[in-house]
């Protein structure tokens, strides 16, 4: 019997977690039932070839066993998660099948692993953590609830990512390192020492320019 799944958010995560759903049925017995989204205006129109159904607050009556958090904004995503959990729902996994995962990878409830993303031995990755096309995490790494490990993105061995932090598009974080919460790492940077919570940096080496939230 197949496992009917409900994906929240009809923008660019949504768009990708549905190519990862659709994929996955070849290895999987999953059923997407649809999308559900907040812009009233989406409601009818299909994600590849999938409905979308209407608001979040319909999702009681959309029949469903499992959702799919499929929102881009760290914070947004674990808002609408920890709701969702509160209420019963169950997450759903949205795993690529063309991904390698060590056979001791622990993943979270509700992540989202896009195609060519790599993982090895004894890494970790946190409830809601999405890691994009090819990102990779190398051994006994620990990626937090709800982090973003973008595009082509590398984080080494033995390496912490905060809760809702950003690991920007092609950047990399050098083994050993320590990231802290709500930080954001630039596109292409190089991280080679430890950053603390709130920060967003940049550049290679990368060096802190300001603080989350702070004017640029």
């Amino acid at each position: 019997m197949s496992t009917r799944i409900v994906i929240i958010g009809a923008g660019g995560q949504g768009l990708v977690v549905a190519d990862i759903l659709i994929a996955a049925r070849m290895r999987e017995p999953i059923e997407v039932v649809g999308l559900l989204d907040d812009d009233p205006t989406r409601t009818g129109q299909r994600v590849l070839g999938i409905p979308i159904l209407g608001g979040i607050g319909s999702l009681p009556d959309v029949p469903h066993d499992a959702v799919v958090v499929a929102i881009g904004d760290n914070a947004r995503r674990e808002q609408i998660t920890r709701d969702l959990e509160y209420r019963g729902v169950r997450l759903h996994i949205a795993r690529h099948p063309f991904t390698s995962f060590a056979s001791d990878v622990a993943a979270g409830p509700g992540c989202m692993i896009s195609a060519g993303a790599v993982v090895t031995p004894g890494a970790r990755l946190g409830p809601g953590v999405i890691l994009n096309t090819r990102a990779s995490v190398d051994h006994q790494s620990v990626v937090a609830a709800f982090a973003h490990v973008s595009a082509g993105a590398t984080v080494g061995a033995d390496v912490s990512i905060g809760e809702r932090t950003l690991i920007g598009l092609g950047a990399s974080v050098m083994s050993g390192r320590r990231i802290g919460a709500d930080t954001i790492v630039g596109a292409g940077a190089v991280v080679v020492h430890d950053l603390p919570d709130g920060v967003v940096a940049v550049g290679v080496p990368a060096r802190i320019l300001r603080r989350v939230g702070q004017a640029g």
